[in-house]
């Protein structure tokens, strides 16, 4: 109580002497004011009689403190990642080497403090502890016990095969449950199992059983392709001699049904020569009946004609035989006269004589007569 009526004292003598002399009394005011502040800092503003205590927490907080009776702790909020490796027995007596991958986050720094120390020294800035290496041992100490857990009770085989899961399923399912990593502030984002490998002398086994098993799937993956490349070869084969089965089937049905539409052909070329032919033979028979008929008919016709003419004649004759039988031998004579001479070869000239002219005359005559 005593330094602060010695402050008040001050204070009010400075204010009544500014109050005379602003200017003059602004510096000298100021210079106590700072100087119990500075006071107030370093020594508590009177130590014990005030008992005043400041907490100050946060990401990135920047504050006052007092270094004599202040205790600093530095936790990390981000996300940090702690990979460990450790050996777990199988079922069958085999131990397996399992590496895992933490994931892990202080979700809540002040549970996190307390639980665990992370002061740090002031005057370095540096933790006074190992408080992430005593987390990343809990951390590794609780993984292994949930793997341990979980491989026990599988044979190597299976461990093998699937433990990769296995193993992470089991951890990730027991530090979520895990009560004193929650009741510590420490969240666990995600478990990773990088590997799960047997010892070199039993891996190198195993790879040896696997190489030759490998080997023989090889082998038979090698025999089924040659036998597969056989069987496509056979088929490929086999397809060929369809195709040329079926190219010679339709070549003997292209060549059958060739023969056949040159059969049709012939027989309607035939056909249509036999109806040309009887056309023909038809024409020809109407043209030799028609001319038949016409050359009967010009028989006929010249029949009648020469039955007239030899009657004009033969009329002519009896008219002329009746003038011979009723007329003079002169007159006879000269009417048959150009008619025998007609016959008669051509003569230059003729002596006639009457005793020569009477008795052929008259022998004429006698033949006519006759």
């Amino acid at each position: 109580m005593m330094h602060l009526d010695r402050i008040n004292a001050i204070i009010a003598k400075n204010m009544r002497q500014w109050s005379r002399d602003k200017q003059a009394l602004a510096g000298p005011m100021l210079i106590p004011l700072v100087l119990m502040f500075l006071c107030g800092v370093l020594f508590g503003f009177g130590g014990d009689e005030w008992n005043i205590a400041l907490v100050n927490r946060g990401a990135g907080a920047s504050f006052w403190f007092r270094p004599l009776d202040t205790s600093l702790s530095e936790v990390p909020v981000d996300d940090m990642e702690f990979g460990n490796i450790f050996r777990v027995t199988t079922f069958d007596r085999q131990e397996v080497s399992v590496q895992t991958a933490l994931t892990v986050r202080i979700a809540a720094p002040e549970l996190t403090a307390r639980r665990m120390d992370f002061e740090i020294d002031q005057r370095t800035g540096e933790w006074t502890g190992q408080p992430m290496q005593n987390l990343q041992n809990r951390l590794a100490e609780s993984a292994k016990q949930f793997a341990a857990e979980v491989v026990a009770g599988e044979p190597l085989r299976t461990v093998l095969d699937d433990g990769l899961r296995l193993v992470r399923d089991a951890i990730a399912e027991g530090l979520s449950g895990e009560r004193q990593l929650g009741g510590a502030g420490i969240e666990v984002l995600g478990v990773r199992v990088v590997a799960v490998r047997a010892d070199e002398e039993l891996e190198r086994a195993l790879q040896t059983r696997i190489r030759e098993e490998a080997q023989a799937d090889a082998d038979r993956a090698t025999y089924d392709r040659r036998a597969q490349a056989v069987d496509r070869e056979r088929a490929i084969k086999e397809n060929e001699l369809n195709n040329r089965t079926e190219l010679a089937r339709r070549e003997a049905e292209l060549v059958e049904l060739q023969g056949m539409n040159e059969r049709r052909r012939t027989e309607q070329e035939l056909e249509r020569d036999r109806l040309r032919n009887e056309a023909e033979a038809a024409n020809r028979r109407l043209r030799v009946e028609a001319g038949a008929d016409e050359v009967t008919l010009m028989a006929e016709a010249r029949a009648g004609e020469v039955a007239r003419i030899a009657e004009a004649e033969n009329a002519a004759l009896q008219a002329r035989l009746a003038v011979f039988s009723a007329g003079e031998p002169v007159a006879v004579l000269a009417a048959v006269a150009p008619e025998v001479l007609s016959a008669l070869p051509k003569i230059d000239s003729l002596t006639l004589t009457p005793d020569l002219l009477a008795g052929g005359v008259s022998r004429l005559l006698e033949e006519v007569r006759g």
